[in-house]
């Protein structure tokens, strides 16, 4: 059985990018409303997905990427994948603080790191770890777009 295995050539520019990405991180804090408690009075697991959707927001808002005025202009960022692990709980009127970070770029895709602590970033505080794979989709041609175009204008 044969194997073939091809190696894409990437240019210095989206080398540079690539690099960059992978040393940002972003820090964001959400307060756990009422709504988002199930008859456990603890965060639903599903609530999670919400907050990570605003760390991603925030996280490209660092890259001057808005991500609302994108999905005007028919941009979005749909998930492709996602792990989740269920630590420790998280109950109404906590702060939740999400923990982005990029662990891997692909051609069209964006792998992220993504931690929920409760207050404070500490392994003690730890609630929630995540593993996100994301593509960032042009709707009005239907395409992928390529996550080092897509960042050309964010990284300097």
């Amino acid at each position: 059985m044969m194997c073939t295995v091809f190696h894409v050539m990437i240019s210095e520019r989206e080398q540079k990018i690539i690099d960059k990405l992978l040393g940002i991180e972003d820090f964001h804090v959400v307060p756990v409303r009422v709504s988002d408690t199930d008859l456990m009075s603890v965060v639903h697991s599903n609530t999670y997905l919400n907050y990570f959707d605003e760390g991603f927001i925030s996280f490209t808002s660092k890259l001057n990427k808005d991500c609302g005025a994108l999905h005007k202009e028919g941009i979005v960022f749909p998930v492709r994948k996602v792990e989740i692990e269920y630590i420790k709980s998280a109950t109404f009127g906590d702060n939740i603080l999400i923990h982005t970070r990029v662990t891997k770029i692909g051609n069209t895709s964006i792998t992220l790191a993504m931690n929920c602590y409760k207050n404070t970033k500490s392994q003690e505080n730890l609630l929630v770890t995540a593993t996100i794979v994301r593509l960032i989709m042009d709707m009005n041609s239907d395409k992928l777009i390529k996550i080092t175009d897509f960042f050309n204008d964010s990284i300097s």
